[in-house]
């Protein structure tokens, strides 16, 4: 993935680090749901998971994996076996450090794997941080063996104009659609993630309690402060319906 500018190594690098603290001088429990948190849902995770037919010893590749909640709750459900790839160091050690995740650092553009080594991929929340989303896909392409299923959650933006928050790149739900057939894919299902039910009342009061955790330690510092705002105006979008979360499977063609 292209080099991030500080607003993005404050949200996904400096505030990663932060969370890993936090989840040290709390409990195990509060690991998984701190690192999902912006990334999906147990809902959306099991939407995801119950059709890329997610099964025990399945190679799943986690493109802009962050911290790997999402990687852990998958191994955890479904015994599959995750590769996880971000761009940001700190996000991969915390991955590593918190779940014992396998997780390197890599460019979504040039992943550091070969052809056809993974039986299913999901990224979630990333394709919409990028300009470069046919790259992206075509390396996604490449790692998967024929027939394969890739997962994506992406947040897509409505016909009304708006103020996009910075780092973010919303395609439309035509154009989504487009890359992927570009790209060798064939989609097989769709859903909003707001159709899905939230995260039950333990989930969010793991993630809260984490998410206060940092506020006390980091609170005032100017990170806390950036990472905060960029997480408010995306909000706004989200409950103005300007953008939506879109889940989708497809399937790499021969």
């Amino acid at each position: 993935m292209e080099q991030m500018a500080q607003p993005m190594e404050d949200e996904f690098g400096t505030m990663a680090r932060w969370t890993v603290e936090a989840v040290s001088g709390l409990s195990a429990a509060h690991a998984v749901p701190a690192g999902c948190r912006g990334s999906g849902t147990p809902a959306v995770l099991d939407w995801l998971l119950a059709r890329l037919e997610a099964s025990p010893a399945m190679r799943l590749l986690d493109l802009g994996a962050g911290l790997g909640g999402p990687a852990a709750y998958a191994r955890e459900r479904a015994g599959v076996r995750p590769v996880c790839v971000d761009p940001m160091r700190s996000a991969s050690e915390g991955a590593r450090s918190l779940f014992g995740l396998p997780a390197v650092v890599g460019d979504a553009g040039r992943l550091p794997l070969a052809d056809g080594v993974v039986d299913a991929a999901w990224s979630l929340g990333t394709l919409c941080t990028t300009d470069q989303k046919s790259s992206w896909l075509g390396e996604l392409r490449r790692l998967l063996r024929d027939d394969a299923p890739l997962g994506l959650l992406v947040l897509v933006g409505t016909p009304a104009g708006f103020t996009t928050p910075w780092g973010n790149d919303f395609p439309s739900d035509g154009d989504l659609t487009d890359e992927l057939e570009r790209a060798g894919f064939a989609i097989t299902d769709r859903e909003w993630s707001a159709s899905l039910p939230d995260a039950d009342q333990r989930w969010q009061r793991l993630e809260h309690e984490v998410d206060d955790a940092v506020a006390r330690q980091h609170g005032h510092d100017a990170r806390f402060g950036r990472v905060k705002e960029q997480e408010e105006a995306l909000g706004r979008l989200l409950d103005a319906g300007r953008v939506r979360g879109r889940l989708l499977v497809a399937r790499a063609r021969a």
